[in-house]
């Protein structure tokens, strides 16, 4: 089978990690070609590149430019499916398969987005989702979301749930506390979904000893770490900024923070739990899915409640081991390999039909 994936570029991402994971294995068996607006050099493209998945540059660096779709015309060709990943590449697929014969597959990877706040986008994402023959939501919640925002009757079966999944070998720990480490850690980009700023909040809260590494960059980096200096926390909180070698910093932390304002579906999560490491989170769609019985939950930009979790882990011992040994079981759910077998169910499912 000859497969294309298509996503801006492989920067530090929960889709482009999931993206790093999933090639490789897709490629035994099959011909798998990965297409970016610009090719970066970083631990995702090498793992890739290693797997014998060639990565394709459209050489053009801007993903919102419409020359993108003149571009996705050509290269689409000849392959049996084109997975498609992320805005705007979700907009110029399908333009560009109004002059082209090819089986589209999206992966909706969120429950929400800035554009479903408003209402002139919801046709033109009507059409758009309707040039797809199947539409993959990372969660339950995802699809429900989807379906509401296009209009969709809720037995279409162009849209699907696949679970994300991890590969566990990668992130491998045991549910124990480093010995005199009082470290937490967050994995996310800085950008509107994610709330970076609640868990600084919290630290004001936590003893002087707790600190904080914050993985990961975006539009929200510089006010983040400004409030962090503002707020005497610079000897505390270390922003690690973009790590493609997630699992080896999730590997110094202690607990594993994921605060968001809404999720898809709780990859990085999955990870911390994979690594032995109690899980915090927000309890929202897609998070609470992942975590909800095994790690611990708390409200939507609610520090006292984050910091009161915290405590608790790293003061009692056996209270840590409980809950981390729950969150390493749960994680076991969320095996790569399944991901990526029921990926390829669908894309025979499209072909054979």
């Amino acid at each position: 089978m000859k497969i294309l994936h298509i996503i801006s570029s492989l920067e530090t991402g929960g889709a482009q990690r999931l993206l790093s994971d999933i090639l490789p294995l897709m490629a035994k068996g099959n011909e798998v070609t990965l297409l970016v607006n610009k090719d970066i050099d970083n631990d995702f493209s090498k793992k890739v590149r290693e797997a014998g998945v060639k990565i394709v540059s459209m050489q053009c660096p801007n993903p919102y430019h419409l020359k993108n779709i003149f571009l996705l015309m050509k290269m689409m060709k000849g392959y049996d499916i084109v997975h498609v990943h992320l805005f705007p590449s979700l907009y110029w697929a399908a333009l560009a398969s109004l002059f082209t014969r090819v089986n589209l597959v999206y992966t909706e990877h969120s429950t929400s987005n800035r554009r479903r706040g408003k209402w002139y986008f919801r046709p033109i994402e009507s059409f758009a989702y309707n040039r797809y023959k199947r539409v993959i939501s990372i969660s339950e919640q995802a699809r429900d979301a989807l379906v509401a925002w296009v209009g969709a009757p809720s037995t279409d079966h162009r849209f699907v749930v696949v679970n994300n999944g991890v590969n566990l070998v990668n992130f491998s720990g045991n549910p124990t506390k480093n010995s005199s480490s009082k470290t937490l850690i967050m994995v996310s980009r800085f950008v509107a979904s994610k709330d970076q700023m609640t868990v600084l909040r919290a630290m004001r809260l936590l003893p002087d000893d707790i600190h904080l590494i914050l993985v990961g960059d975006g539009e929200n980096f510089a006010a983040c770490k400004a409030f962090a200096e503002s707020q005497g926390l610079s000897d505390r909180v270390l922003f690690a900024g973009n790590q493609s070698d997630v699992s080896a910093w999730i590997a110094k932390a202690d607990v594993g923070i994921q605060s968001s304002k809404w999720e898809g579906f709780g990859l990085t999560a999955v990870e911390l739990m994979a690594a032995g490491k109690p899980v915090v989170a927000t309890d929202v769609e897609g998070l609470r899915q992942v975590v909800e019985g095994a790690g611990l939950l708390f409200p939507v930009g609610d520090e006292e409640c984050l910091a009161a979790m915290v405590t608790r882990l790293l003061d009692d011992e056996s209270y840590y081991k409980q809950i981390a040994g729950k969150c390493s079981e749960r994680a076991k759910l969320y095996d790569i390999h399944v991901t990526v077998d029921r990926y390829l169910e669908i894309y025979n499912e499209i072909i054979g039909g």
